[in-house]
């Protein structure tokens, strides 16, 4: 865990006040982003930050106006400067360390068309934002936005189809491997028709629950890549954030 900090990259931005400008900067734990290949024009699809309450209330008062803010990686390598876009939603919360008098405020904020790719929504849509390319991750959630008729066996064939058809896009991330997955709910069913007529896969031999195994994701609090992420956390909330006047 030393030198956990570095994995955490920056989000800032500058608030206005009445009688002075201030730069506000809090640590960042997950990230994800679409940019375009000049990598200069783009949007956030998902900021994680960790701060006091002062701070973590300006961000989600910028986030309502829609404000851009720069996000830096962990190392310094690039600096994006995006919005989320319109009707982007926030989840807050606290976070109690011990040794801090008070909570580390915790805020994760989404775009609009992340937030459209929960579980049976959006249906028509032709793009689902995800935020790990692991294939059984991916055809899960696939399958549960589309309502798609698949079994776990089938995820390396699938990963392989939407490579094969251009149809999968690594997005930008920090702490996450985002991937944008284009296709509708009758492409997809088409593939899984086709993969069935030619034997390629098959349904199990007897009817039963489908069993999904454990996915190598940060929403899994069991994986240990997630165990590691939640720990990191906590070790560097003692300097949770900043405001630097200007």
């Amino acid at each position: 865990m030393e030198n956990a900090h570095e994995r955490f990259g920056w989000l800032e931005f500058t608030r206005v006040l009445k009688d002075t400008t201030a730069r506000v900067r809090l640590r960042l734990d997950r990230m994800i982003a679409e940019v375009a290949d000049d990598g200069h024009a783009g949007q956030f699809h998902l900021l994680s930050v960790l701060g006091g309450d002062s701070d973590v209330g300006a961000v989600w008062a910028a986030l309502q106006q829609n404000q851009p803010f720069k996000v830096t990686d962990p190392g310094f390598t690039r600096t994006l400067d995006f919005s989320l876009g319109e009707k982007a939603e926030c989840f807050r919360g606290s976070l109690s360390v011990p040794g801090l008098k008070r909570p580390v405020r915790h805020m994760v904020a989404v775009s609009a068309e992340l937030a459209g790719t929960r579980l049976g929504a959006a249906t028509e849509s032709n793009r689902t934002i995800l935020c790990d390319d692991d294939p059984v991750f991916v055809l899960y959630r696939l399958s549960e936005r589309f309502g798609l008729p698949v079994v776990p066996d089938w995820a390396e064939w699938f990963m392989s189809e939407l490579r094969r058809r251009r149809a999968i896009t690594s997005l930008t991330g920090i702490g996450c491997s985002p991937v944008l997955i284009t296709g509708t709910k009758g492409k997809f069913l088409s593939w899984i028709s086709r993969g069935l007529r030619r034997g390629i896969i098959r349904f199990p031999e007897t009817n039963g629950t489908i069993l999904w195994p454990s996915m190598a994701s940060f929403l899994n609090p069991e994986h240990p890549a997630a165990t590691e992420a939640a720990t990191e956390r906590v070790a560097n909330l003692r300097n949770p954030s900043s405001s630097i006047p200007s």
